[in-house]
């Protein structure tokens, strides 16, 4: 059982991939995760070349998937996930993070506002991206957001069983919409291999701060999770926190953090 940490990349063009990924490791991070933005910025091999240096590994790739809104914008998707499974192959990740359209904007479609043929839609589509990714030795990891089929256990439990692909599993965000955490990981840590990890400072899903100085349980969300020996990846997202401070300063925090929690729980 193997649980790796990790680090959302949220640097701008000043921050190249060799000092980026350097530093990173200085934190104590073991992996990244990237979004298409930076990708495109440096280009593939170039990642690929970084991480090697810095001993690092790419976690997690995040494309932008729709299944929801028709076959055209379907099609979109396969497309794209046949560039992003190309990608994948140069930097050796095995992980595509998978929403099921828009999470944000005029287009939301939720488990509120998707109707049975949104539904079975995305479930037929999600098959085809399943079977295509698994073809490449790659898995696709449904993201709990608001706004998409995956914003609470039991919609997420619901795509799971309609998709009913091996290389289907789940990126466990908290909270989830209308969720205790308790209740969440109840229902989906069986299927969590990889979690994006934040911290408040006030209230939970309020005011972002360094993790283990907030007020999620995160020892206690942990153990919860053991209970489901497999390997996970604790990846720290939105480490600027909106804004507000130096992403360098949360990862110089947060990694030295998860490696003392993580070796508490003796979770290596």
């Amino acid at each position: 059982m193997i649980h790796t940490i990790a680090f959302c990349w949220c640097f701008g063009p000043d921050i190249t991939p060799e000092d980026g990924c350097r530093r990173l490791a200085d934190c104590g991070f073991e992996g990244i995760e990237l979004w298409p933005e930076a990708l495109a910025r440096f280009g593939a091999r170039r990642w690929a070349a970084a991480l090697k240096a810095a001993g690092l590994r790419c976690v997690q790739l995040c494309p932008y998937f729709d299944v929801v809104r028709g076959n055209h914008v379907g099609v979109a998707s396969l497309s794209q996930l046949a560039g992003f499974l190309a990608l994948a192959d140069m930097l050796d990740c095995a992980r595509l993070r998978t929403f099921t359209g828009p999470p944000w904007g005029d287009e939301v479609v939720g488990p509120a506002q998707a109707t049975p043929a949104q539904w079975q839609s995305a479930g037929e589509q999600l098959i085809r991206l399943c079977n295509l990714a698994a073809m490449h030795g790659v898995e696709l990891c449904l993201e709990c957001h608001a706004g998409s089929l995956m914003e609470d256990s039991p919609s997420t439990q619901r795509l799971l069983a309609l998709v009913s692909r091996p290389n289907l599993s789940v990126n466990l965000q908290f909270p989830l919409v209308g969720e205790q955490w308790q209740a969440s990981v109840a229902q989906l840590g069986q299927h969590a291999v990889h979690l994006h990890m934040h911290d408040w400072s006030d209230r939970i899903d309020g005011t972002l701060c360094n993790i283990g100085e907030g007020v999620f349980p995160w020892e206690e969300a942990m153990r919860a999770l053991a209970q489901w020996p497999q390997d996970r990846i604790w990846s720290v997202e939105h480490a600027d926190h909106h804004g507000r401070h130096d992403p360098w300063a949360t990862a110089a925090h947060d990694g030295p953090w998860l490696r003392n929690l993580r070796a508490r729980l003796a979770l290596g």
